[in-house]
């Protein structure tokens, strides 16, 4: 999302940019959730919108910036419909745009996904159940099913081939302290509560709505009766039983599963996070809230639709009394998401303001674009999260968006700080810049120790701890070149390259580099492209800085480095460096090309594939 803005924001500006991600967001969820609801009125449709754009979720989501999560989310009863009309009837159409909304959802969150998959899986056993007699309806469901799931997996295989066939990725990383650190916190009564009331993020110092209305837990109730109304009213029905049943189940499960590790289903919680892989990813079990919105929209509309038959009935048959307590019932639901969530407005009551980066940040990028040579830029202080003071919310701490902002490679701190997690990154240069930094009251040349990582540049920028890097001055290598309002730009006074020549095999360990760095001679190369790049050295070895940091998969004309680290290194020859796993990635991009290509051209084919799919 930042890149986008950031690509974007040169025509239009970032905080107009943050305002049509809002109202998009807001809009497409009701919208979504809407044309879910089947009820012949609009009221219980509007009831639904309104629930599932406007509730505790979507309010912290928007806070801690996760708007790809809420993208995800917006479009999920999207998904849904259109998984319910596949399962209903099998045709080509129902099963294209099944697919194409269910990889939207996966390309833009996979957490999202996952919900997804588990609503998926519900509302399946119940169609598998419904038709369990009719030995036909099965075979093509499943068969139907089958398709649905291998074009699934082709046409996303651009990101699961490489998320599958990785050595180490986060999700390896994460270890029991995240059940913990990440755990859904409880608000009012106890963990199961604050997850169905759609409250419990981990993260502390929000202000919710819970936090002025003294029993605020009256208007969860009322919501909570629409929805056990609405699942009461209509799971025996033929029309619209089936998701209903299904959306009942999803909230239970969702509540069980999103009270996480501080609820009475811990030991579920722990079993399933230790033995399913990506269940790993769902650490932060507050994210269940989405299902139960999901399910609380859909079945609390019904609810309102059972008032409204009763408001819309004969008088003679109802009563005055009755009427008129069900039209109030009705008012009262269609405001009740409004008072549930009112901090949502005013600017997430104060807390939520677009804006733009200080100006002194584009003067910086364009010093460093000044600059044509290839290398990289060192951004200090050292956190993956900080507060900055130039967001104008009450809550200024967001992730680093130095790397998304600035046109050059940036290294930056990946290390989360959460708890007692520090950091969970699988890159190597990482691990030497910490060990750097830990050593930095020791250190006199740090610019020739940043040299392995092609660093060119230092900015610190005047936040938060910075004056626990005012060491960077005390270096005889190091030159400040520039100082803003936020930022010391520093200059590294050696010469740096992506490819230098040494005379000395590499150290044995990364950390043993005061006789080998002095040795690095910066080489010519030329750049093909971003994953091959062409070198010349008759002797010594050949050290190469990877774009990504990392030497693994980096091959010198088929021989791989000899050291695993931030930096490659070879014998000394003349040939092509290459990024061997972009064969990976290439794969899984043309496949998923190619399968896209062929579902249009299966989709405006007249033909009986239909049939086919039926048989």
């Amino acid at each position: 999302m930042e890149i986008l803005t950031m690509q974007l924001s040169n025509v239009i500006p970032a905080w107009l940019l943050q305002k049509i991600y809002l109202i998009l967001i807001i809009f497409l969820s009701g919208i979504s959730m809407h044309s879910l609801i089947d009820t012949k009125s609009s009221v219980p449709k509007y009831f639904g919108g309104i629930l599932y754009a406007v509730n505790p979720f979507v309010y912290v989501r928007f806070l801690a910036g996760h708007w790809l999560i809420l993208l995800a989310y917006s479009i999920m009863p999207f998904a849904v419909k259109s998984f319910l009309d596949f399962l209903d009837n099998q045709n080509k159409n129902n099963l294209i745009r099944a697919l194409l909304l269910t990889a939207l959802t996966g390309a833009l969150n996979s957490h999202i996904l996952t919900l997804l998959i588990l609503v998926y899986l519900i509302f399946l056993i119940f169609k598998l159940y419904q038709v369990k007699n009719q030995a036909g309806a099965v075979k093509n469901l499943l068969k139907s099913l089958a398709l649905l799931a291998a074009l699934y997996l082709s046409l996303s295989l651009y990101w699961l081939l490489p998320l599958f066939t990785a050595n180490a990725t986060v999700i390896n990383q994460i270890s029991q302290a995240d059940i913990y650190a990440f755990a859904t916190g409880i608000s009012a009564f106890n963990a199961v509560f604050t997850i169905a009331s759609m409250y419990g993020f981990w993260r502390e110092g929000y202000i919710y709505t819970k936090d002025f209305i003294p029993h605020w837990y009256l208007l969860f109730f009322f919501i909570l009766f629409l929805a056990i109304h609405g699942f009461i009213s209509n799971n025996r029905s033929k029309v619209p039983g089936l998701p209903v049943k299904a959306l009942g189940v999803t909230a239970v499960v969702a509540v069980i599963l999103g009270s996480g590790i501080h609820g009475p289903f811990s030991s579920l919680f722990e079993f399933l996070f230790n033995n399913i892989f990506f269940f790993r990813g769902l650490r932060d079990s507050h994210k269940f809230a989405a299902l139960i919105a999901l399910s609380y929209s859909y079945l609390g509309a019904l609810g309102v639709a059972e008032f409204e038959k009763i408001a819309r009935s004969p008088v003679l048959s109802t009563g005055a009394y009755k009427k008129t307590a069900a039209w109030l019932v009705i008012v009262i639901a269609l405001v009740i998401p409004f008072i549930y969530s009112f901090t949502m407005f005013n600017g997430f009551w104060g807390q939520l303001e677009p804006t733009d980066y200080p100006g002194d940040w584009y003067d910086v990028n364009k010093l460093l674009n000044g600059d044509s040579q290839d290398f990289n830029v060192l951004f200090l202080p050292w956190h993956q999260y900080m507060n900055f003071k130039w967001i104008p919310n009450a809550q200024k701490r967001i992730a680093n968006p130095a790397s998304s902002f600035f046109d050059k490679p940036i290294i930056q701190g990946e290390n989360a700080e959460i708890d007692l997690i520090y950091s969970q990154s699988t890159n190597p240069a990482q691990r030497y810049v910490e060990s750097l930094l830990g050593n930095k009251d020791k250190i006199k040349n740090f610019g020739e120790l940043i040299i392995p990582l092609n660093v060119k540049y230092v900015l610190l920028t005047k936040e938060v701890d910075y004056k626990e890097y005012f060491f960077l001055f005390n270096q005889t290598d190091l030159e400040l070149i520039k100082e803003t309002g936020n930022f010391y730009i520093f200059k590294n006074a050696h010469p740096v390259s992506r490819f230098y020549i040494s005379s000395l095999p590499p150290p044995s360990e990364p950390q043993k580099q005061s006789e080998f760095i002095p040795s690095l001679k910066p080489s010519d190369y030329t750049q093909v492209s971003p994953v091959k790049f062409s070198v010349n050295a008759d002797a010594g070895y050949v050290v190469f800085v990877p774009p990504n940091l990392d030497s693994e998969w980096w091959e010198l004309d088929g021989r791989t480095s000899t050291i695993k680290g931030f930096y490659a290194v070879y014998p000394a020859g003349s040939g092509m460096v290459y990024y061997r796993r972009f064969d990976t990635y290439l794969v899984g991009y043309l496949v998923s090309i190619v399968t896209l290509i062929g579902l249009i051209i299966w989709h405006y084919r007249k033909d009986s594939l239909d049939k086919t799919m039926n048989a």
